[in-house]
């Protein structure tokens, strides 16, 4: 089966099995003629409200409100059949937040040379995030775990390479030489970063991966010495079908935030997720993370984090869900803080 058919029955239900093996983004130009150019995008939006604490004391945040979480414009360009230009715009606007953030997250040129290589130059998806959001699903709800705790990045600038290996395509791998900075701050530093995922499918709904990070973050260079390097392993096993997915993924992260720091610090983190199709509109969905964000320096403090919902299909494009989430940083059993949040959360594609 193609990536373009993979994406296809993806589409079709809320919890359809998007098994694009990391290669989603090529599908773009791969359903785009020769000489053509497409245009599409995606909205995440959500209304709802929120109860939020600190130290105890109810923050102003606290209300009903709107967000726009993402605004993705693609805009696609095929050469030829191995050549093709992707860009996309991100656009983020949340609660309580001036001006608007406007990004450029993805600005690359793509060879496909074959199932087995595919080489991205410029600001493309880094091999982890988007695998994970891939087999977990409802990525308009949340990020997953290693993005939402800011201990990795979507995208970056740098040399990309991707492929699918073996019969069936059943090992994949991604490797990525980049900047160091995401996408959103982009900067570089006396080295580049690294990071890699592979994969193995024992069958079609089934994958086990595992993946890491080294690098400086682009923090070397200047003034300013460096002590540590950043480093990350990931790991995620996860099982998806038309109707059920099942999941979970581990992080460890050493030095992640202390590259200019003479003190050394650790991380880790697990997130599991279920979600089950009714019918082929209504699915229902749980996720839970829990993290231990600073082992070393603050090794009482804890991050929590759970989602419930119920997902209803409106069509091909359009997507809801009736969500609630809750989340907690305690320290020593005592919360830093907190929020409770019940809205309705949309994606909306073009």
């Amino acid at each position: 089966m193609t990536v373009s058919s993979l994406l296809r029955r993806a589409a079709a239900g809320t919890g359809a099995a998007f098994l694009a093996l990391g290669l989603a983004g090529s599908a773009h130009a791969a359903d785009t003629p020769v000489g053509a150019t497409t245009l599409g995008g995606k909205l995440f939006l959500d209304v709802s409200h929120l109860n939020a604490y600190r130290n105890g004391q109810r923050t102003a945040t606290s209300r009903n409100g709107a967000d726009l979480k993402r605004f993705y414009l693609d805009l696609d360009h095929r050469f030829s059949d191995v050549w093709s230009a992707h860009l996309t715009t991100d656009i983020n606007w949340a609660r309580d937040s001036s001006p608007t953030d406007l990004w450029l997250k993805h600005a690359y040129l793509q060879g496909a040379f074959s199932k087995a290589l595919v080489l991205r130059f410029g600001s493309a998806p880094l091999p982890w995030a988007g695998f994970v959001n891939q087999w977990s699903g409802y990525r308009y709800v949340d990020k997953e775990l290693v993005t939402r705790l800011k201990f990795g990045a979507s995208a970056d600038w740098g040399v990309h390479a991707l492929g699918a290996l073996g019969d069936g395509g059943r090992l994949q791998y991604a490797a990525s030489v980049i900047s160091g900075s995401s996408f959103k701050h982009p900067r570089t530093g006396d080295r580049p970063d690294v990071e890699a995922r592979v994969a193995w499918q024992p069958s079609a709904h089934s994958v086990l991966a595992v993946g890491g990070y080294d690098g400086e973050r682009a923090l070397s260079g200047g003034n300013l010495p460096t002590y540590h390097t950043a480093r990350r392993w990931d790991a995620m096993a996860a099982y998806a079908t038309q109707r059920v997915r099942l999941g979970a993924q581990y992080f460890r992260a050493v030095d992640w935030n202390q590259v200019r720091s003479p003190r050394g610090d650790r991380a880790s983190g697990w997130s599991a997720w279920a979600s089950v199709v009714l019918d082929p509109r209504w699915a229902v969905f749980a996720r839970y993370d829990r993290a231990d964000t600073s082992a070393s320096l603050d090794p009482s403090r804890r991050d929590h984090h759970a989602n419930l919902g119920v997902a209803y299909r409106v069509s091909r494009q359009v997507q809801l869900a009736a969500v609630y989430k809750r989340e907690r940083i305690s320290h020593e059993h005592l919360a830093l803080s907190s929020s409770n949040e019940l809205g309705v959360y949309a994606q909306i594609g073009f």
